[in-house]
């Protein structure tokens, strides 16, 4: 959620962008699609591989009316004699299974994901129980978010329904052991947790090219937070755990990201990666020298003024970072009687 942690990269496009109907070929046979978004992080590439008679889509954006305008273009422009054969969806989030249901309407191509990610995206979008509400509203309240921040996320309820059409009942199952030949090239998954519970980035060994989705981003640092069905999760050991084991691809490696520009030079972006995060964990763990509750560790995290959205991904960031130094035994945490956790060094 950091907007400028930029590394030395190389943006092999320099400053180029595709618009919605005019890609760009990043590489032989895979075109780079850029979508719009109207939030802050303002678009979403996508990736068409292309496969012979057919194509291999790799993410789809939101499920919104301007997404479904350029879609609808796209079908017409490029696809309408060689069709999407496959959809490989990276993870369950809006922005990346957003239009999964309705492409396939369209196209009948087969719908991969892993296993955790299709239930992950199914749970979201079913999700809509006063019981949920009541969970997620505790949740904010033992961060100590103030009561009315509280009653909009409430009011909000499940927003994550009105970003993405139905999605698919049934899947085909990416696991450890798949690859996709896709044209002369192989890929291989590599999965990954943190930024969601199973994420799958993709490499081309041969090509050295990389479709790494969220968790390689080259600006940006990709969401790594708690969230209130998941309490007590550590999904930041699991993100440092993926880029420790990025090792054995070298800087020469085209990385194609979610979002920005497609870049090289992946092991600087890893290094400082790794380094950004260690160094929130020592800003919140400086935090916890005078109990603190999770509310008062965000702002010594994010010092700029935030609105309601950034505050539900900066809290779960915050406590992301709490929970790991608590599982490696660091920080404590006690209930008070109001319903409140601090924290503390031990």
């Amino acid at each position: 959620m950091v907007p400028n942690m930029e590394s030395k990269v190389d943006y092999i496009f320099g400053d180029k962008l595709p618009v919605p109907l005019e890609p760009i070929e990043v590489a032989e046979g895979i075109l780079w699609f850029r979508l719009p978004m109207p939030i802050a992080l303002d678009h979403i590439n996508i990736y068409l591989l292309d496969d012979g008679d057919s194509w291999v889509l790799i993410d789809t954006g939101l499920g919104d009316t301007r997404s479904i305008e350029i879609w609808t273009n796209i079908l017409r422009k490029y696809l309408s004699k060689r069709p999407i054969q496959k959809i490989i969806v990276t993870h369950f989030h809006p922005d990346h299974v957003g239009l999964a249901g309705w492409l396939i309407e369209r196209t009948d191509a087969e719908f991969w994901m892993t296993q955790i990610e299709w239930l992950s995206a199914r749970q979201a979008y079913l999700t809509i129980d006063s019981a949920a509400s009541d969970t997620m509203c505790a949740f904010y309240k033992k961060a100590n978010l103030k009561p009315d921040l509280i009653e909009i996320y409430n009011d909000i309820g499940n927003d994550y329904r009105s970003m993405v059409t139905p999605i698919p009942l049934e899947y085909d199952r990416i696991e450890h052991s798949t690859s996709f030949k896709i044209g002369d090239r192989i890929w291989k998954p590599v999965f990954g947790s943190g930024h969601s519970p199973d994420h799958v980035s993709f490499y081309c060994e041969k090509d050295r090219i990389m479709l790494g989705g969220d968790m390689l981003l080259p600006r940006i640092t990709p969401i790594i937070a708690v969230w209130w069905q998941e309490p007590n999760a550590d999904p930041l050991q699991g993100y440092i755990e993926f880029l420790k084991a990025l090792g054995s691809i070298g800087s020469d490696a085209l990385i194609l990201p979610a979002h920005n520009r497609p870049y090289k030079e992946l092991q600087s972006r890893v290094a400082d990666l790794i380094s950004h995060h260690n160094e929130r964990l020592e800003i919140t763990y400086e935090a916890c020298k005078n109990e603190n509750s999770a509310e008062a560790i965000m702002q010594e995290l994010f010092t700029r003024k935030l609105d309601p959205f950034q505050t539900r991904f900066a809290i779960g960031e915050t406590i992301a970072h709490i929970n790991n130094l608590i599982k490696k035994g660091t920080l404590k945490r006690r209930l008070d009687d109001g319903g409140v956790y601090f924290y503390s060094q031990n």
